[in-house]
């Protein structure tokens, strides 16, 4: 049987209310990834549940090569979102003692994210742009300016939206 998106939000919301790690939480995870192996926001929270839980005793090698193989799952169902990669990056890190393959994965999630910012503040440009809402275009648009200077995307954007720079 699938869930629905909103059946699985429900169970997530339900599970990111429980103690990190609690029993409850992880049997919730867990149904969760029976439901749906691939949804990634069940994975990183159960990654972290199962690390960072109240109870030390059980971190054995097999749970960490469990979180492990659940990372890279997340990482490749996201088409390696920068929330995934830094999942994995802190376990990198953390648990395998490895920052070089951390430093690698934190660099990928800042390029991603970076990537990812630039397109929304584009976005969001020509939707004020589209309502008339110039001055927060306007302000919008001289912070993405500052970050990306060269961003053929926002030219496009401010040009759609009709927006210049403003005269100091």
């Amino acid at each position: 049987m699938h869930s629905s998106p909103r059946e699985l939000q429900q169970l997530l919301a339900e599970a990111r209310n429980l103690e990190l790690g609690s029993p409850r939480q992880l049997q919730l995870l867990e149904t969760l990834r029976a439901r749906c192996p691939t949804f990634v926001p069940a994975l990183l929270l159960e990654s972290r549940a199962q690390l960072w839980g109240p109870d030390d005793a059980e971190r054995t090698e097999a749970v960490f090569e469990q979180v492990e193989r659940m990372l890279h799952d997340a990482v490749e169902a996201s088409g390696r979102s920068p929330e995934s990669l830094m999942g994995l990056a802190r376990f990198m890190s953390v648990v395998r003692a490895s920052p070089e393959a951390a430093e690698a994965l934190y660099r990928e999630a800042s390029t991603r994210a970076l990537e990812l910012l630039e397109e929304s503040w584009s976005g969001l440009i020509e939707a004020l742009g589209e309502q008339e809402k110039t001055e927060e275009a306007t302000l919008i648009s001289e912070r993405a300016r500052q970050m990306f200077p060269g961003s053929k995307q926002l030219t496009e954007a401010r040009a759609f939206a009709k927006v210049g720079p403003r005269s100091a």
